[in-house]
């Protein structure tokens, strides 16, 4: 049920309530985690200015109330020190994550990264896969159809019946997780493979990048853009990538850069690091091997010792040709 014909519901059944704001509590069940200060003040500007135009739908719990649809408007007017909000009541669902999930999903404000937990989340309460399993298993199967040509059919299920849903997995030969995953997506009305190409994406950022989301209004869009800033790239330590990924976060967000504008800057980045010569103790090391065996005369040198030298030179040669192959495919 769309959020606003609930709100109409429950004002016919019951009426709107002043209730005391101390007597609220956020919803655990919650999928929005973020709640940026910039968004609360936003609100708090709002209500002071023309009042609380919607009451906010709270569940019974005990002798208090958890808060279903509302908690920017509750946290603002816990900002002006407001004594009551405006509510409506309603009993507590048993599917509570899954109603609080359907209500949030589809808002333009709902922060990526709060969006992809709470899919993680329902998954794993809605089938036998665990939170740590769930990304692989779907990104697995997802590569596995489109391999196939066959992903397209999953994403004409989208508004099919449970039936239609039910047979056409049958038929791609999903495994009983993969199934379970897909029906779950399906169900809330969306496509496996924009969840595991989009969504779950922003599960593998660094630390830093998804704290700048929650806390500095860092696109999704951008974050995975500075997600190349990684120590393998810059060819520096964990320490130092940190600090040159926070600095240039907060150059984004700051002067509001352009999606282009984060890819030039990122680019710029590593370009100006690759160039600098690495500070690497065995540099030294080499620069010393490679003069010896410039200065070597081998003509000198007995023919059985020769050979072992050439069965070692062969080796590491291999050695070296296959370090470059991995930096070539990585």
């Amino acid at each position: 049920m769309q959020i606003a014909a609930l709100r109409e519901q429950l004002t016919m059944q019951s009426g709107q309530q002043e209730i005391d704001i101390t007597l609220i509590c956020p919803n655990p069940e919650q999928p929005r985690k973020t709640f940026s200060a910039q968004s609360i003040n936003s609100m708090a500007r709002t209500l002071e200015k023309d009042g609380q135009l919607q009451p906010v739908i709270l569940i019974t719990q005990g002798s208090g109330f958890d808060l279903f649809d509302g908690e920017r408007r509750w946290r603002a007017a816990m900002q002006l020190n407001w004594k009551t909000l405006k509510s409506v009541v309603m009993p507590r669902p048993q599917d509570l994550h899954r109603k609080a999930l359907l209500t949030t999903l589809y808002r333009e404000d709902l922060n990526p990264l709060d969006k992809a937990e709470a899919l993680l989340k329902e998954i794993s309460e809605q089938t036998e896969v665990s939170l740590a399993e769930a990304p692989r298993i779907l990104a697995t199967a997802v590569r596995r159809l489109e391999y196939q040509k066959r992903m397209k059919q999953v994403g004409e299920l989208i508004g099919e019946s449970d039936d239609k849903q039910n047979q056409v997995l049958d038929d791609l030969d999903l495994d009983n997780a993969e199934k379970q995953i897909f029906k779950v997506l399906l169900d809330l009305g969306l496509n496996p493979a924009s969840v595991t190409s989009n969504d779950f994406r922003m599960l593998s950022l660094f630390p830093d990048l998804q704290a700048a989301i929650r806390d500095s209004n860092l696109k999704a869009a951008h974050a995975m853009v500075l997600q190349r800033l990684s120590a393998k790239k810059l060819k520096v330590d964990e320490k130092k990538v940190v600090k040159i990924r926070v600095e240039t976060t907060q150059k984004v967000v700051e002067q509001n850069l352009t999606l282009l504008e984060t890819q030039e800057l990122v680019n710029q980045i590593i370009s100006n690091n690759a160039s600098k010569p690495a500070n690497n103790p065995n540099d030294k090391q080499v620069k010393n091997i490679m003069r010896g065996l410039k200065e070597l005369s081998v003509e000198k040198i007995e023919r059985s010792n020769l050979k072992k030298f050439h069965q070692s030179l062969q080796q590491k040669l291999k050695e070296i040709e296959a370090v470059l192959q991995a930096d070539d495919y990585s």
